[in-house]
């Protein structure tokens, strides 16, 4: 239960109910709060005793609730930017200082270099930005890596390729995919999510905003709620960023109840069939095409023509009529 401040209804009826010489641990029970809470309220916030008397002054609602309002007023942080603080530091600044030396080398500052910063910028510290030494550019502080949001080894420990069951590895099981992205031209952030079903080599693409794991996720539930339960099993994939997401993978696995492998790095002969398939698309949509003016149905046309030819590998039968026929057997 998420804490709340007592209202002056409920301080109301707490006066009414002491009154009635009414329990704390009864009128916690009644207001559906820990009794810890009304211990606290009274003795917080009622009248004090008078000197040399010792009896306590019964509690009273109103007062009680102008006392809590006017220490819920002074609450909050207090800031470091006094009077004092502030001319110290405008006086270095005008001495050409920068606020990083003036941060690490002045006594009596007590604040960081960015919150000197901040305070020039909002103008609590009237000094122009322009005046500083590089003219207000800030720092940028370099990335080590470490605030990249990847997974770490013992995620893909749990997701490899080494576990994929032998029967989606040579293909004599119906239902494992594999799954890629297709790039559209330079500046323009559509483009396109693509699967490839292991043993039928039934192709689908579907059209994506931009190569992200929110917009691969929409496009991966897309596939599993496009086909009948059972024909989406597992889905193979590489370690692009748009796979990786870690809260998004354990959403589709314990959602639809598949899982989700991934190939090992530099290893795009772990997804050839995939791989095969785009260099097909390719032939449609050769490089530098926008995918922003490809819209989904022209994009279906061409999936359907690659997925109409007969394969030498299928017995010269084609990947929508094997497909169809494993379907079928789900039903």
């Amino acid at each position: 239960m998420s804490y709340e401040h007592l209202s002056a209804e409920e301080r109301g009826k707490i006066e009414a109910w002491l009154y009635d010489g009414i329990s704390q641990t009864e009128i916690a029970k009644r207001l559906n709060r820990h009794r810890s809470t009304i211990f606290r309220e009274l003795k917080r916030n009622s009248p004090k005793r008078i000197n040399n008397s010792l009896a306590s002054l019964p509690y009273r609602a109103t007062s009680a609730n102008n006392v809590a309002m006017l220490r819920k007023k002074n609450c909050g942080t207090v800031t470091k930017a006094s009077a004092k603080m502030i001319h110290l530091i405008t006086k270095h600044l005008e001495m050409k200082w920068s606020p990083e030396q003036i941060a690490n080398a002045v006594k009596g500052v007590k604040v960081c270099r960015n919150s000197i910063y901040n305070w020039i910028y909002n103008k609590i510290i009237a000094f122009e930005i322009k005046k500083l030494r590089l003219k207000g550019k800030r720092y940028k502080r370099k990335s080590t890596g470490k605030l990249l949001k990847r997974p770490d080894s013992s995620f893909y420990l749990n997701h490899s390729i080494q576990d994929r069951p032998k029967r989606c590895t040579n293909r004599t099981e119906f239902g494992h995919w594999e799954a890629d992205t297709v790039l559209s031209k330079r500046g323009v952030t559509h483009c396109i999510a693509t699967f490839i079903e292991r043993k039928t080599r039934q192709y689908v693409a579907i059209k994506i905003l931009k190569q992200d794991s929110f917009s691969m996720l929409n496009a991966m539930k897309e596939l599993i709620q496009r086909y009948p339960k059972g024909t989406v099993k597992s889905i193979t994939c590489d370690r692009g960023v748009e796979f990786v997401h870690q809260f998004n993978v354990h959403l589709i696995e314990s959602s639809f109840g598949i899982k989700i492998y991934y190939a090992n790095p530099y290893s795009p002969h772990e997804r050839g069939a995939n791989e095969y398939h785009n260099g097909l698309l390719r032939e449609y949509y050769p490089k530098p095409t926008g995918f922003n003016k490809v819209s989904q149905n022209q994009l279906d046309e061409s999936v359907k023509s690659i997925n109409t030819r007969p394969r030498k590998t299928l017995k010269w039968k084609s990947a929508i009529f094997r497909f169809d026929r494993e379907c079928l057997k789900l039903r």
